[in-house]
């Protein structure tokens, strides 16, 4: 009797040929790479907080000028504006810098209707400071459309805000008021003013 002894003996042991072990070390691998990026990166862009906010509300009444003719029966002209100066801080919590795009504010009145208005450019404060030596004092740093918040760091500044026809009642008798600044390549940033 002959006996084969290249069946019996084994030196290695046999191959396996399942995919599932693989796909099972994959699936781990990414749930693992998934987890380290979640826990590494921010969960939020920026912190917005809200430093202050003062309301200037002039009256103006528009008369002939002097030496100018007047047509009987007319009558002068008022105009009624509100004010809005906002100080916040936006701190980066993103490894990439900020640029601020633009701001606009969000007045809800009582009935429920919406009025926005835009972001003063800091061009005019000079303009508005000599027309209004009140709204001056609340004027300083401004943080307008351009400005860059680098990594990590804050930045704190002015927000000016013209709602035309608005008084200060107005104001105080709103349902809401929303600040938001807009950020390029990001998600704008809101925060409520009381």
């Amino acid at each position: 009797m002959l006996y084969n002894m290249a069946y019996d003996l084994k030196l290695a042991p046999e191959p396996d040929h399942g995919v599932m072990p693989a796909i099972v070390i994959s699936v781990l691998v990414l749930i693992v790479v998934a987890v380290v990026v979640f826990l590494v990166n921010p969960r939020e862009t920026a912190v917005l907080k809200l430093d202050r906010v003062n309301l200037y509300a002039p009256h103006t009444e528009f008369g002939p000028d002097k030496g100018s003719v007047h047509v009987a029966g007319l009558a002068n002209t008022s105009e009624d504006d509100l004010y809005v100066v906002a100080t916040v801080s936006m701190t980066d919590k993103i490894r990439l810098p900020l640029y601020v795009s633009n701001t606009t504010l969000t007045l809800t009145s009582a009935d429920g209707s919406a009025v926005e208005a835009t972001g003063v450019a800091p061009q005019y404060y000079r303009r508005l400071e000599n027309t209004f030596p009140e709204l001056g004092g609340y004027l300083g740093q401004a943080l307008y459309d351009g400005d860059e918040i680098d990594p990590g760091k804050t930045r704190s500044g002015n927000v000016l805000l013209l709602f035309p026809g608005l008084t200060e009642e107005a104001w105080h008798n709103k349902k809401s008021a929303v600040l938001t600044i807009n950020l390029r390549n990001q998600n704008p940033q809101t925060i409520k003013l009381p």
